[in-house]
C-alpha cells in the first residue's frame, strides 16, 4: 500500500532538528511548548544551538514597537550567525508579530524563509518541508478549523504555564492584542484539568495560569463558570503545589475571587493587576474604568483580607494628553499603593489602535522624565519592602544554581513570578549535605539582601 502525502511528509521531517527562540511573554512560552510538542510528534528533535539545527523557529511578540524591534533584531542576528555555518538552517517566523505584519515580513525581510501567523498548526509542517527544500512559505493567518495540538511536553523551567483563555474583548485604546489574537475564548475546565493532570505526573509543580484577561474566564462558556471555581478545581489535583495568577483586570476582581485566594493554601498570595494609570481622565481615554480612589480601595481590601499579599502592577506614562495633573495623580497613586513590583512602560504609538490617531501626543523628553520619576520612586519602595523581609520564613522553589559565586542556588518565593520579579539567592549551611535540584520546594529564612533580591538560608 502506498503511503499518503501526509505520511511522506512526516517521513521527510523525521530525524530533522529544530531550534526554538521564544520572545515576549508567558503566553509565548506556552505557545512554544505547543510547537515543540507538535514537532516532536513528527519525530523531530529539539536542539539548543544554531550549529545543530536544521531549522530555526522564532516565536515573536508584536504587542508594542519595542517588542517588534527585538523580534526583528533577533531574526537579523540569527541570519548573521548562520552565514558562518556549513549548513544554513532556514528561519521560520511565527507568532504575534508575524500575524500583525505578515505582508511586510514576507516581502521585505528575505532573512526569514517562512512567515506564519498565530494559526500555525495547520501550516507549520508544510512550511518546514518547503523551507528545507529551498522555497519560501507564507500562511497560517486564519483559523483553520483543525483540532488543537496535544501538549506532549511541558516547559523546561521549574514552573508549568497553562493558558486558560485566548483573545480579548476589551477595547483598550493602546492595545493591539485583539487585532491579532481575536475575541475572548475560554478553554473548558475539563481540558485545563486534563492538561494539568497529564503534565504534573512526574513531580510537584508551580502552575502559572495565564490569559489576556483571567478575570473574564468562563463567562463565555455554557454553562458559565468563573476563575474562582476553576482554581478551586485545580488546587485539588495531586502534584499542584503552587498556583500563580497572571493577569487580573481590576474591575474583574470579585469578593468571591479574593476569598478563594485568601483561603486556598495552594494559591500564591501574589496578584498581578494591570492598573495602567490612576487618573480618571487618562483611564477614560484609554478605554478603561476606574480612578485612583477606586483602585486604592481595592488594594486596601485585598491587603486586609490577604495578609502578606504581594501586588504587581503595570503602569504607562506619556499617554496622549497626559497632563502634569494626571501625572501627579499617578505619582501619588504609586506612593500610596506601595506596590511590590511595577512593570513600567512609556506609551508606544501603534498603528491600528484607537490612540494612534489621538491628538495631544507627549514629547519623548517629557515621557522619559516621567518614566524616570516613577522608576526612581518605585525602586525606593522596593528597597524598603525587601529589607523588611529579613528575619521572615518563606517557602522557596529552587530554579537552579546561582549566578553569584557567594550563593549556591537561586529560587523564588510566592512573591516572585519567574523571569520578571527577580530571585531569592539561597545559602546552604557549610556542614549541610543538602542536595537541591530545580523544582524542589524548601523552607528558608531570609537573612540578608542582595540589591533588590532577598538572601535566604535553607
Amino acid at each position: 500500500m502506498s503511503s499518503s502525502p501526509e505520511s511522506a511528509k512526516n517521513n521527510y521531517l523525521s530525524g530533522k532538528r529544530f531550534l526554538i527562540v521564544t520572545l515576549g511573554c508567558y503566553r509565548n512560552e506556552y505557545e512554544s511548548d505547543l510547537i515543540r510538542s507538535f514537532l516532536r510528534s513528527r519525530n523531530m528533535a529539539e536542539v539548543k544551538s544554531l550549529e545543530e539545527a536544521d531549522v530555526v523557529i522564532v516565536n515573536t511578540c508584536g504587542f508594542i514597537r519595542e517588542a517588534c524591534e527585538e523580534s526583528i533584531d533577533t531574526i537579523l542576528e540569527i541570519d548573521r550567525l548562520k552565514t558562518n555555518l556549513r549548513i544554513k538552517p532556514p528561519i521560520i517566523v511565527l507568532g504575534c508579530m508575524a500575524q500583525r505584519y505578515r505582508r511586510e515580513l514576507f516581502l521585505e525581510m528575505k532573512e526569514s524563509q517562512a512567515v506564519l501567523g498565530c494559526h500555525w498548526t495547520g501550516e507549520l509542517e508544510k512550511a518546514i518541508a518547503k523551507t528545507l527544500e529551498g522555497s519560501r512559505f507564507c500562511g497560517g493567518f486564519e483559523p483553520s478549523g483543525k483540532s488543537g495540538v496535544t501538549r506532549l511536553v511541558d516547559s523546561s523551567n521549574t514552573y508549568l504555564i497553562v493558558r486558560i483563555s485566548d483573545g480579548c474583548d476589551r477595547s483598550c485604546a493602546f492595545c493591539t492584542i485583539p487585532s491579532f489574537r481575536g475575541r475572548f475564548r475560554s478553554v473548558s475546565p475539563e481540558e485545563i484539568i486534563k492538561e494539568i493532570r497529564m503534565l504534573t505526573l512526574q513531580r510537584e509543580r508551580e502552575i502559572i495560569l495565564v490569559a489576556q484577561d483571567l478575570t473574564s474566564y468562563g463567562l463565555d462558556l455554557l454553562p458559565k463558570t468563573d476563575l474562582s471555581s476553576l482554581i478551586e478545581m485545580i488546587s485539588k489535583i495531586e502534584g499542584v503545589r503552587w498556583i500563580r495568577l497572571l493577569y487580573l483586570q481590576p474591575d474583574g476582581i470579585t469578593d468571591k475571587l479574593i476569598d478563594e485566594i485568601a483561603q486556598n493554601e495552594k494559591i500564591c498570595k501574589y496578584l498581578d493587576i494591570p492598573f495602567q494609570h490612576s487618573s480618571p481622565a487618562v483611564l477614560r481615554r484609554m478605554g478603561r474604568k476606574g480612578s485612583k480612589e477606586e483602585f486604592l480601595g481595592l488594594i486596601w481590601k485585598i491587603r486586609e483580607r490577604i495578609p502578606q499579599v504581594a501586588i504587581r502592577t503595570t503602569l504607562m506614562v506619556g499617554f496622549p494628553k497626559e497632563s502634569e495633573s494626571d501625572f501627579d495623580n499617578l505619582v501619588s497613586f504609586v506612593e500610596e499603593a506601595r506596590f511590590d513590583w511595577v512593570g513600567l512602560f512609556k506609551y508606544s504609538d501603534e498603528e491600528g489602535t484607537t490612540s494612534y490617531s489621538m491628538e495631544g501626543k507627549i514629547d519623548e523628553a517629557t515621557a522619559n522624565e516621567r518614566y524616570d520619576t516613577i522608576l526612581s520612586l518605585q525602586e525606593r519602595i522596593e528597597e524598603e519592602k525587601v529589607s523588611r523581609l529579613v528575619g521572615s520564613e518563606l517557602e522557596l522553589v529552587i530554579d537552579g544554581n546561582s549566578d553569584l559565586p557567594e550563593y549556591k542556588f537561586r529560587g523564588r518565593s510566592y512573591r516572585e513570578a519567574p523571569e520578571i520579579d527577580g530571585s531569592v539567592y539561597v545559602k546552604v549551611p557549610p556542614a549541610a549535605s543538602l542536595h537541591l535540584s530545580p523544582g524542589d520546594f524548601v523552607n528558608s529564612r531570609i537573612i540578608d539582601v542582595e540589591g533588590l533580591d532577598p538572601v535566604a538560608q535553607v
